[in-house]
């Protein structure tokens, strides 16, 4: 039985993408990571590139009406959202060589091997990532909810389907930007999920989606050529907010580059600029959103 790691990917994410695939192969063995292309620029260069430990598939293979009209009628961003739960539902229902499924956000960076966040709480159907705000941004939970849907562990029970579906039809239902009493994107709902299935939990293993909301709460370090906080390994940043301008700079919308998780990240971009480069020498994935435009700080990729 093996892993699974699940990412969406746009256009405007396939450099991220392709860097989140690198840190993974760089720090796990035994992994399958199953890319799921909301566009055909996504979908021609991951294949073309050859990844050997990743199966690459098209939204339509999902064949959910549904999901189709939501693709017509829903932002982008939360198009990709309503995916989830039934993207996950699909990989486990398809491929019964996998345990569990592991959905990651395309933002996400492998600093060390996530192979202790399976080893633990094997007990629980569903792990969930908790924000874990700074206290002066605590108050944001009650919009964007307790849990990051950036990163949610499925092992394979019959409480986890129960669970994906449930999920599946709220997000299908409504999945939107604005805020509103109990619902924001796909991650509000995920506050619910503990109370009406057995065997939810919020995952324990320290070190995990780590991200700009919580990081002044950790203290980073480089020890033996490995990146830590509080003095056990990173195993993932989650560097939401980060966008690719164009092949010299990049935007953060939400933190300050903080150079011990920022260096090895943007040495990773450029690698998967260049590579995607070598074969699509036309192609551009840089974008930042025009509300973003005059809030966010500008760095040069260098």
């Amino acid at each position: 039985m093996q892993s699974a790691f699940c990412v969406i990917l746009s256009k405007y994410r396939l450099y991220q993408g392709i860097a989140l695939y690198q840190s993974l192969n760089d720090h796990y063995t035994n992994f399958k990571m199953f890319i799921l292309c909301v566009d055909h620029e996504a979908y021609q260069i991951c294949n073309e590139l050859h990844l050997t430990n990743a199966v690459i598939l098209k939204d339509e293979e999902l064949s959910d009406e549904r999901l189709v009209a939501a693709k017509q009628n829903r932002k982008l961003n939360e198009y990709c959202w309503t995916l989830k739960p039934a993207f996950i539902e699909y990989v486990l229902n398809k491929y019964d060589f996998i345990d569990t499924a592991i959905y990651i956000d395309a933002d996400i960076y492998f600093f060390n091997d996530p192979s202790p966040i399976l080893k633990n709480q094997t007990d629980h159907c569903v792990l969930l990532s908790e924000h874990d705000y700074i206290k002066r941004n605590s108050l944001i939970e009650l919009n964007c909810g307790k849990y990051n849907s950036g990163f949610i562990v499925f092992r394979r029970r019959a409480t986890s389907f129960d669970a994906l579906k449930w999920w599946k039809e709220k997000c299908i239902a409504w999945c939107g930007t604005r805020v509103i009493p109990g619902r924001f994107g796909d991650q509000k709902y995920l506050e619910q999920m503990p109370s009406l299935f057995q065997g939810v939990s919020s995952i324990t293993t320290p070190g995990v989606n780590i991200a700009p909301w919580n990081e002044k709460k950790h203290k980073f370090s480089i020890k033996n050529q490995k990146v830590l906080i509080n003095k056990t390994n990173l195993i993932c940043y989650h560097f939401c907010g980060f966008r690719l301008i164009n092949k010299n700079s990049f935007a953060l919308l939400m933190s300050k580059q903080n150079a011990i998780i920022y260096s090895p990240y943007i040495t990773a971009i450029k690698h998967s600029i260049s590579t995607i480069e070598q074969s699509h020498p036309g192609f551009s994935g840089y974008f930042v959103e025009n509300y973003f435009q005059d809030k966010s700080r500008i760095y040069k990729l260098d």
